[in-house]
Order: structure tokens, then C-alpha cells, then sequence
């Protein structure tokens, strides 16, 4: 699994506005200055700097006035990665999640320490933060590969509790979920990240989303109360959960929506080239 920690190598994300910091970085920032990306063109006296004197529209100029040419700085964005452990992540038809979960937090410390980026970590368990790690630029991929992942719990409420405390600005929160919310709970935790840009990353389960229609007697335990109940599977029955399922993740379509974000939705495995591109055209 190690020799396969580079192939995240090929995520990148940058976001549509710059950041505020002097920290030198590989991301967009607010302030002008030296760059590699031309800005715009100010008055000398506004930003004395004769090295980027721009001869041709001083002498232009019908007032005289001496212009300087203005790069944009870059600057450093923390990379935080919020994983949903709640019961149902562990709940299998055809994939690991909790697994996948794991294998993605590891690929996204990994594409951080490319980037320079800073990377952090907090894993919640329903009420339960079960992992904080602080802001760090040393390499934690392969540790992460092997972090102690015991999904259980209900609700996001270490989660809001998390999003009051990380800072406003330079941090992408990457969000790892199987998104097994009601619509108002998704909209509370999504409304507590705000400001923050937020990546949703929604961990999905065939076998789940589309039940074999054959008929026979199945035990479904709900994943988040571990209640269990005996069901007559028909092909009736079978759409029936189909459709369920469909109009619930329509439902939390709507409400990411309504914040702005579109998630990256894995189903069952990851493509990391798959990823890269959603992940490079994401609304950030």
C-alpha cells in the first residue's frame, strides 16, 4: 500500500480567490509584490519599487506619472481533513469505506507534503473526536495508513464542535463522508464550515445504493443504531431501497448544492486519476 502513496502525487487544488499571508507557498495570494504572475500596474509613489519601473506606459503617461509593474505573491494553504467515523462507515455490502476513508486521508497527507502545504487531521465519531492530529509539514502518509479507524456514533456534533475551531482563512477542509445524514444535520455541519472553502468527499457503496433484486430473507442492521430486523427480499422490494436511496441522495445534492459545493463521489474504489481531474475542476 506504501508504493502506491505517490500516485496522489497528482492532486492539486487551488482556489478561485487569494490568501491573505507572506508565508511563501505554491497558492494564489492577496498581496503584490514579487511573483512569477503578472498583477496589474500602480503609481511609483503608491508602491515605491524603481526595479519594476514600466517605461512604456510611464512615458505614455499624459501626466507624467512613473508606474512600477506588480506581481502576485504566493503563499501557503492548510490542507484539513475532517473524516465522518460515525457507525455507519463501517457497514459493508461491497467496499470498505472505513478502509477507503483511511487510504484517502494518507493520499491527501501525501499531496499535501508535495504541495508544501500544511496538513492536518481530525477524525469524529458522532459526539467523539477519535484522532486530532495539529498542523504539521512533516511526512504522515504512511503512518495514516495504518491509523486505528473504529467507526461508531451518530450525528456530527464533534464535527460542528471541530469546525468552530479551525481558523477562517488559508485552509481547504476536505470532508470524507459516506454522508449517511439527514438533510438538516448536513446542512448544520456544512453551515458551521462556513466561511471555509469545503471539499466534500462522498464514500459510496453499490451494494448499498442498488440491492440484488432476488428473492430471499435478508438481515438489514441499520448502521447507525445497530438495530436489526429480518425483511422479505423481491425484486419489488429491492427497487423499493433503490429508489430510497436515490431520493435521500438527491436530497443532500440539494442541500451541498445550496452552499455552493459539488462533492467528489467514489463508489467502491478509488481512481486516483478520476480524482485528480473532479478534484481539479471542484467549485473551491
Amino acid at each position: 500500500m506504501n508504493a502506491q502513496l505517490h500516485l496522489f502525487d497528482a492532486l492539486a487544488w487551488r482556489l478561485t480567490q487569494g490568501l491573505p499571508g507572506l508565508r511563501m507557498g505554491a497558492h494564489a495570494g492577496r498581496m503584490r509584490g514579487a511573483g512569477e504572475n503578472f498583477a496589474d500596474i500602480a503609481p511609483l509613489l503608491a508602491h515605491p519599487d524603481p526595479r519594476r519601473l514600466d517605461l512604456r506606459r510611464s512615458i505614455t503617461d499624459p501626466l507624467g506619472v512613473l508606474h512600477v509593474r506588480r506581481f502576485q505573491t504566493r503563499t501557503d494553504l492548510r490542507l484539513h481533513v475532517a473524516l465522518d467515523a460515525s457507525a455507519s462507515l463501517g457497514a459493508v455490502a461491497h467496499a470498505d469505506r472505513a478502509g477507503l476513508a483511511r487510504l484517502l486521508a494518507a493520499g491527501f497527507a501525501q499531496a499535501a507534503r508535495r504541495a508544501r502545504d500544511p496538513f492536518s487531521l481530525t477524525v469524529c465519531a458522532g459526539d467523539r473526536v477519535l484522532h486530532d492530529q495539529p498542523p504539521t509539514r512533516r511526512s504522515l502518509a504512511a503512518d495514516l495508513l495504518d491509523l486505528p479507524l473504529v467507526p461508531a456514533g451518530r450525528g456530527t456534533a464533534a464535527l460542528e464542535a471541530m469546525a468552530h475551531d479551525l481558523p477562517q482563512e488559508r485552509i481547504l477542509v476536505v470532508l470524507i463522508s459516506d454522508f449517511e445524514l439527514s438533510p438538516d444535520e448536513l446542512a448544520a455541519l456544512l453551515a458551521a464550515l462556513r466561511p471555509r472553502p469545503v471539499l466534500p468527499v462522498w464514500l459510496r457503496d453499490s451494494g448499498f445504493d442498488a440491492p440484488p433484486p432476488r428473492l430471499g430473507l435478508a438481515e438489514l442492521c441499520d448502521p447507525e443504531t445497530g438495530r436489526r430486523r429480518t425483511v422479505l427480499t423481491t425484486r419489488r422490494w429491492a427497487a423499493r431501497q433503490a429508489q430510497r436511496v436515490r431520493n435521500r441522495q438527491a436530497a443532500l445534492r440539494r442541500v451541498q448544492a445550496e452552499h455552493g459545493l459539488s462533492p467528489i463521489e467514489i463508489t467502491d474504489s478509488i481512481d486516483v486519476a478520476e480524482l485528480a481531474a473532479s478534484l481539479s475542476e471542484a467549485p473551491l
